[in-house]
């Protein structure tokens, strides 16, 4: 039984629903961060105990999604997450149970992030993700590498069966392309600063920042 999955959401609701269809195994926690807000699913499983929706006012970004899964469930020594615009193929959650507390577990295909696990031991040691400075999406795995790399925490890729949509959420709507092209240039000097800085930290978060990367509803 995997503890939890953490499952991020801006729109494509279609894409989750696929995804979470394709769910067959069990489950303690699903938890589900609707950044999009409109996602009043009555969601019912025979894998799953628990199923959590939460409808955010404002959409958190890629990294505060993350953290926010995290932070839900403290008491767990392992987190696994999963975009939703993938999907388990058998085997996959089989392959996730390998994931070890001190490391950090990706897909080896790519992306590798689109399903990952992340270990207590690991976070500890690392932190949590740049949520502010890196919003709402792009750099923040490419920081938390340099991170893991930086405080001696294991990256380690494995072969979990899935399928992936790519990029799916800014494809589906011109708004969030055009908006993106601004933030992701605004992510990208902010990276490179913090390389230059030798930053390793989890960033501050920033009311600045929040309001000129937003991209809306």
């Amino acid at each position: 039984m995997l503890p939890n999955l953490i499952v991020p959401v801006l729109n494509r609701y279609d894409l989750l629903r696929r995804m979470l269809a394709s769910i067959n195994f069990p489950i303690r926690d699903l938890l589900i961060i609707d950044n999009g807000g409109e996602f009043y699913d009555v969601l019912h499983s025979e894998y799953i105990d628990n199923i959590r929706i939460l409808n955010i006012p404002a959409n958190l970004g890629v990294g505060g999604s993350w953290n926010l899964g995290i932070k839900s469930f403290p008491n767990d020594d392992r987190w696994f997450f999963a975009s939703n615009d993938m999907v388990f193929l058998p085997g996959a959650y089989e392959s996730l149970c390998e994931a070890r507390r001190d490391e950090i577990t990706l897909s080896d295909m790519f992306p590798h992030w689109h399903t990952f696990s992340l270990g207590d031991e690991a976070v500890s040691r690392i932190g949590l993700f740049d949520e502010c400075g890196f919003f709402p999406a792009y750099f923040e795995d490419n920081d938390y590498m340099r991170r893991a790399e930086y405080c001696d925490v294991t990256v380690r890729r494995i072969n979990i069966p899935t399928e992936h949509d790519n990029s799916s959420t800014i494809r589906s709507d011109a708004r969030y392309n055009a908006m993106n092209d601004q933030s992701f240039r605004r992510n990208s000097a902010y990276f490179h600063d913090k390389v230059a800085r030798q930053d390793y930290s989890a960033g501050q978060w920033s009311l600045d920042v929040r309001r000129l990367n937003d991209w809306g509803k």
